[in-house]
């Protein structure tokens, strides 16, 4: 429960300063366009291209470095790799340890069940982990040093459909509100409840709790779709512009092309 208040505040207070915070940066007035496909080419390169690990570690502490660099806000770079980059590949990966059957290195029998790790299973929960770390490491860059805006305003340069970036922003802007109904349906559940469940009625106490989330969130969008249209909106989500720079453009991209002939001379 509190562990889904504090994550709710952290989500408004990114929407809050996100703008200001990348406003710091000194990748601020980088041309979008160049940060968007650069980070693109980058994600390509590590799944399809790099297949050393070691790579991945070097690419996610370069990154870290950078970030340092251009200024940006160290500290909530460091959470969200923390719970992106380090702990979801834990727990998604640790199981790719006990799936293969060959080369075993260490087994355990608890009665009728075999617990067994492999050698192939840790070098393949290993290049998972390090992967999604460096993807995320690469992401974080992008969406920390550049401002939502910014990324919306290339892909209406790009010609995406209006709905595509509509759905965007509007998920973007009133994600958090699906957090505060979850929050007041669990404090107002909690307030009704002295004592836990019996273990199978929980499931159908989850159930119901979700289906009443489902439902305030449908009304809850119905008033601000109506609160819309009152203030004038027409389908299109308005485009704002942004001012770029020449001398950082230029320095970004020789960076990124310095570091990709070092990659493609060491490692590939």
């Amino acid at each position: 429960m509190s562990l889904l208040a504090r994550v709710n505040n952290s989500f408004q207070d990114y929407l809050l300063t996100e703008y200001e915070q990348s406003q710091t940066t000194r990748t601020f007035f980088v041309f979008p366009l160049f940060k968007l496909v650069i980070s693109i080419w980058m994600i390509i390169l590590v799944n399809q291209i790099i297949t050393n690990y070691l790579v991945w570690i070097g690419l996610s502490l370069l990154l870290f470095i950078a970030a340092i660099g251009v200024q940006i806000n160290i500290q909530r770079y460091l959470k969200m790799v923390l719970a992106l980059g380090i702990i979801y590949p834990l727990i998604v990966g640790l199981p790719l340890i006990f799936i293969t059957r060959e080369s075993i290195v260490w087994s355990v029998s608890i009665r009728s069940l075999t617990i067994s790790v492999s050698e192939i299973g840790l070098i393949n929960a290993r290049n998972f982990f390090f992967r999604i770390m460096c993807n995320t490491s690469i992401v974080l860059f992008l969406v920390l040093s550049t401002p939502f805006i910014h990324i919306i305003h290339v892909f209406h340069q790009l010609h995406l459909p209006k709905f595509i970036t509509t759905i965007m922003v509007l998920t973007y802007r009133y994600f958090f509100l699906f957090f505060e109904n979850l929050i007041k349906i669990l404090r107002a559940d909690d307030c009704r409840r002295f004592s836990k469940l019996p273990f199978k009625r929980r499931f159908n106490h989850i159930g119901t709790i979700f289906s009443m989330l489902l439902l305030r969130s449908m009304q809850r969008g119905t008033k601000i779709h109506r609160a819309m249209l009152a203030r004038g909106y027409s389908g299109e989500i308005p485009d704002i512009s942004y001012q770029a720079k020449l001398t950082p453009t230029i320095l970004y991209l020789s960076s990124f092309a310095i570091l990709n002939l070092l990659l493609f001379i060491l490692f590939i």
